[in-house]
């Protein structure tokens, strides 16, 4: 992380009220999308086979012939996988924590719930795996293949961040450059599981409807509770001038 996260910046004045019922209304038909596209690919999914379109959009990413595109797509995966896909959030919020932002590293693991989430959902559409007998498959995996683990944990975790370092971090080129390297994560992801024939396409969309559904209500909780912390802080500020003073009179 870079040093423009050691300083947060306030949070927006309150918006005005159309301004916050058309975000609402945003935020509800994303939802209802994200819902409406999940249950339609976990019908596809609960089928006997994979569609032609699943199978066509693998073979197609396996005949990529680029140098150093297998090394790129198996090193996108690889932090998904046990035992480092419990390490990563850790990471992840142990930046935020040695930043100072306690609570924001504590949200981060908090997108981890995703997790027994994608378990149920697996459970129940219980899809096959792709077989090697239909694409090349890097290394068979036993668990149900819908919706992609991979896609849902970057989704979530990553997509957080992201949220995270665009809220709090002031504009500046480490900003932007942190930006695009959160995002590559979450949007190569989806193309690693199936370049490594470990998933399908439709695995890997359900995967980001699932991210979806879970990140932008998350997000808006997260918001709810910044603006909820600040007015406290400014009420304690207010209240007990005396220590305020002395706090800003340490800081010269």
């Amino acid at each position: 992380m870079t040093h423009d996260l050691d300083t947060i910046t306030q949070p927006p004045p309150e918006a005005p009220t159309v301004v916050v019922e058309w975000r609402t209304r945003q935020a509800v038909s994303i939802l209802i999308v994200a819902s409406l596209v999940l249950a339609g690919l976990a019908f596809v999914a609960s089928q006997a086979g994979p569609n032609a379109i699943d199978l066509d959009a693998t073979l197609w990413l396996q005949r990529v012939n680029l140098p150093r595109f297998d090394a790129l797509m198996y090193a996108v995966s690889w932090p998904g996988f046990a035992p480092q896909g419990w390490v990563m959030p850790i990471v992840v919020a142990g930046v935020f924590a040695l930043r100072g932002l306690r609570m924001e590293a504590l949200w981060i693991l908090g997108t981890q719930v995703s997790t027994p989430i994608t378990f149920v959902v697996k459970e129940v559409v219980h899809r096959p795996r792709p077989s090697p007998e239909l694409v090349h498959v890097t290394a068979p995996l036993t668990d149900p293949s819908f919706p992609s683990g991979h896609v849902v944990q970057y989704g979530t975790l990553f997509g957080f961040t992201f949220f995270l370092v665009y809220v709090l971090a002031r504009p500046s080129v480490q900003r932007t450059i942190l930006l695009v390297l959160v995002a590559l994560a979450i949007v190569l992801v989806g193309p690693s599981r199936l370049y490594l024939g470990q998933h399908w396409l439709s695995d890997v969309l359900g995967g980001y409807a699932v991210a979806t559904l879970l990140l932008v209500p998350y997000c808006w909780a997260y918001t709810r509770w910044l603006r909820r912390d600040r007015q406290s802080q400014k009420q304690r500020s207010f209240l007990q001038p005396g220590r305020e003073v002395e706090r800003l009179r340490g800081r010269v």
